[in-house]
């Protein structure tokens, strides 16, 4: 059944307990200033390879203020260096979709440049810089790059408890691993599904996995959030916040507020 996966995700980081959360694709940050009102003492990192992207994010007070660490790093299979494509839009207008660079080439998507960028496992990462996450959160949005990004939490993947990945059922493009293998590989690492937005008729969308041992343990709680992820998809969470925080944003922050409160 569709779900809304963001507030699926939200209620299971707070459920979850999670101490360390990151958001991988980060784009603008608006996602971690969401997961810090639901985590407010986690550890809350923002990885950004797009350096248009991360130069706005590395001014951004809001984002200091909500205590986001940002890196202009891409999550992914190994240690090194590799070629970060940048797509040719306006980052100047709010209104443009400023996230469909990747270390990936989309066909139809207008390459601005090709710049290199460092990688990083996040395992190695996060265990060299943050040992004391033991209830790690992924927020996983790197248009097509995602299955090399899960090859890279093997070594932390009992000290991950959820994670939302973007996926398609197809190549979007070129090199892309589908989301057929990548349900396969976060089984084999112990994780369940537990909700998604991917219809039958849809190609791509996201897909929200707890940890196995997570899922036994919460019983209830999980069908719980997952009743919640069910609520925000039919109550059109998302549509309505992008309308509200366009045209009444006093509104939206008030039922912002609420929606942290109560579906989270």
């Amino acid at each position: 059944m569709t779900t809304n996966t963001k507030t699926l995700f939200c209620a299971l980081l707070k459920a979850l307990e999670a101490d360390c959360v990151c958001d991988v694709g980060s784009r603008d940050g608006v996602q971690s200033l969401l997961f810090r009102d639901v985590r407010p003492a986690a550890e809350l990192i923002a990885f950004e390879a797009n350096p248009i992207n991360f130069r706005a994010m590395s001014t951004s007070d809001r984002l200091a203020q909500a205590r986001i660490k940002i890196l202009p790093i891409a999550a992914f299979s190994s240690c090194g260096v590799a070629q970060f494509h940048v797509t040719d839009v306006n980052y100047t207008d709010p209104a443009e979709n400023t996230g469909t660079s990747s270390l990936l080439v989309h066909k139809a998507l207008k390459i601005r440049e090709s710049v290199e960028v460092e990688t990083r496992r996040l395992d190695e990462l996060l265990l060299a810089e943050h040992p004391a996450a033991h209830r790690i959160g992924l927020w996983i949005d790197v248009e097509g790059a995602e299955f090399d990004v899960l090859i890279g939490i093997a070594g932390i993947k009992d000290r991950v408890v959820v994670l939302h990945v973007e996926t398609a059922k197809t190549p979007m493009r070129r090199g892309q691993r589908v989301f057929a293998e990548v349900d396969e590989l976060l089984r084999s690492m112990g994780f369940v599904r537990c909700g998604s937005n991917i219809g039958a008729r849809d190609n791509w969308g996201d897909v929200v996995y707890v940890q196995a041992a997570s899922s036994r343990a919460m019983g209830l709680r999980l069908r719980l959030c997952q009743l919640k992820g069910l609520a925000g998809f039919w109550l059109r969470a998302d549509v309505i916040a992008a309308l509200l925080k366009r045209h009444l944003p006093w509104l939206y922050r008030m039922l912002r507020a609420a929606y942290v409160r109560l579906m989270t």
